[in-house]
């Protein structure tokens, strides 16, 4: 992987020092933010976007949790590990399950006001693959309302929270980590501090189609790479059945929720095609199959209403959604896949920690194999708090014999310049080669043009001056490929229609080393 050179250098930067910054402040920033306080480190916290502009906080369906009288954290495992089709670290499952259920007590007795019955208890639904209710909501507002309310108590504490930088440059030495490069595209600062925590969610950005709050997104996992970060399991992308689908429209949400209240699929003939609770992977290429029959799909809401559900006061987001697109007196809802959650990242345990010292990654940036191959509905919020809150005690232990490294100083660092406008059809090429080649179903063939076709964009790139995120998110479209290529076998969300099945040799996961060196590993 090339290294290109930056004009600038530590040196001539204005410099601070922190004891811990942390990248993202999506509910997993946050979560740690929150619980490093309670430990006594105020953590500074870096924000491409305000706060409520994440995909966390974009969050409708709710959060899983084993809180019903009639359920355990041990079925929560089995449904958690059924849908990672034998590729979920179990002992890490465990950890999000069992300490899962304290967590979300931690979110009720700090006041995110989650649904109630009539008696006052939580109001559970339920999702695709649960075997329970067990989906605590706030309407369809979950992960804003889980969001805001952690903001609140994070501005309680006076936590520093820098809006509108990026992450340009992670400096390491000797496999250490010493300081960041952050810019707001007018300036730039050097940052030292003890440790890093990266928050800043996933790489669904990179198909033409999906679900993110962001037009970029992944260039942090890739900026993580060229310092040394092991990436796994990248060929598992989470695609969610039922976006919004019409001509020229964004690929807006809508909830899984829905259907776990008894919305249906249907085909534009009125034919029910698919059990609609059944794991997302399986649901989504159901309806894409339906596509690429000449088909078209919609969700059909009115057993809601047949049911007595108020869907605007259920909804309200949704409904405000469909009203924007003139639908919210129709029962068909026009639906397709999106790109929506990425089941690979940054390889960490539970408690945040990676293969650098110093370095930290929680949430859909991170990869601890909970998810295994296919993502179990709402379980991505939970995992966001329950390790957000453990990686805080690892950045805590650490920091606590750790000094900042004074004298550090690196020139000639890795250069992300200013994007330029007339670079955009760069970035839209890469979204469809992702889109046409990467998507639902592949196919070597076609795997293979993607990659040709990726290495012809890298190569026109390495002639430019100035191409801020397009080298990095390059770099991460080629990993994944690379590791869709390598999977020779279908499971969960990565489906190779020449090779249909599970095959036990593949039974491991994708490890991606500097220079793209690919291994399947045992963990």
């Amino acid at each position: 992987m090339e290294r290109y050179l930056t004009e600038f250098d530590t040196n001539i930067l204005p410099e601070e020092t922190v004891d811990t910054v942390i990248i993202g402040a999506g509910v997993a920033g946050l979560s740690t933010a929150l619980q490093l306080s309670n430990l006594g480190i105020k953590p500074l916290i870096i924000s491409k976007k305000e706060p409520d502009i994440s995909n966390s906080f974009l969050a409708q369906g709710g959060i899983a949790a084993a809180i019903g009288k009639d359920d355990t954290p041990e079925l929560h495992f089995i449904d958690t590990v059924k849908a990672g089709k034998g590729l979920c670290i179990e002992k890490n499952v465990r950890v999000l399950v069992e300490e899962g259920l304290e967590r979300v007590v931690d979110l009720i007795t700090i006041g995110v006001p989650f649904d109630k019955d009539k008696n006052g208890l939580p109001l559970l639904t339920k999702e695709a693959a649960h075997s329970k209710r067990r989906v605590l909501h706030v309407k369809d507002r979950t992960g804003s309302a889980i969001g805001k309310t952690l903001y609140q108590e994070i501005n309680k504490r006076n936590i520093k929270l820098d809006t509108c930088f990026y992450l340009e440059e992670i400096l390491v030495e000797d496999n250490v980590f010493k300081g960041i490069i952050v810019s707001n595209n007018t300036e730039k600062r050097f940052i030292r501090s003890k440790s890093l925590v990266l928050a800043t969610g996933g790489y669904s950005p990179l198909y033409k189609r999906n679900t993110s709050a962001y037009k970029v997104g992944g260039d942090v996992l890739s900026i993580a790479f060229r310092a040394g970060a092991v990436l796994k399991d990248l060929e598992f992308v989470q695609f969610h059945p039922t976006a919004l689908n019409l001509p020229d429209y964004p690929a807006y949400l809508i909830s899984e929720a829905v259907r776990g209240e008894g919305a249906i699929l249907v085909n534009d003939k009125g034919e029910r095609f698919v059990d609609e609770l059944k794991p997302r992977d399986e649901v989504a290429r159901a309806i894409y199959m339906q596509y690429k029959q000449g088909r078209k799909v919609f969700l059909d809401i009115s057993p809601l209403k047949e049911k007595g559900i108020n869907f605007k006061e259920r909804f309200p987001s949704i409904y405000k959604m469909l009203k924007e697109a003139g639908l919210e007196n129709k029962n068909l809802i026009p639906v397709s896949p999106a790109a929506h959650y990425s089941i690979g990242g940054i390889e960490a345990k539970p408690n945040g920690k990676t293969n650098i010292e110093g370095i930290f990654s929680v949430g859909e940036i991170s990869c601890t194999g909970i998810h295994g191959a296919n993502r179990l509905a709402s379980n991505s919020l939970l995992e966001c708090i329950v390790f957000g809150y453990k990686t805080s005690y690892s950045v805590y232990l650490y920091n606590m014999y750790t000094k900042v490294d004074k004298r550090f100083n690196e020139k000639n660092i890795i250069k992300r310049t200013e994007i330029l406008q007339k670079k955009d059809f760069i970035l839209q090429q890469l979204k469809d080669i992702m889109w046409d080649s990467v998507g639902l179903i592949r196919e070597e063939k076609p795997l293979k043009e993607a990659l040709s076709k990726i290495q012809r964009l890298e190569n026109q790139l390495y002639s430019y001056k100035n191409v801020r995120y397009l080298l990095d998110l390059v770099y991460l479209a080629k990993a994944v490929v690379l590791s869709a290529l390598n999977r020779k076998e279908s499971r969960g969300t990565h489906f190779r229609l020449d090779f249909p099945k599970e095959n036990d040799q593949y039974k491991k996961h994708t490890k991606i080393y500097n220079n793209f060196k690919i291994k399947m590993e045992v963990n």
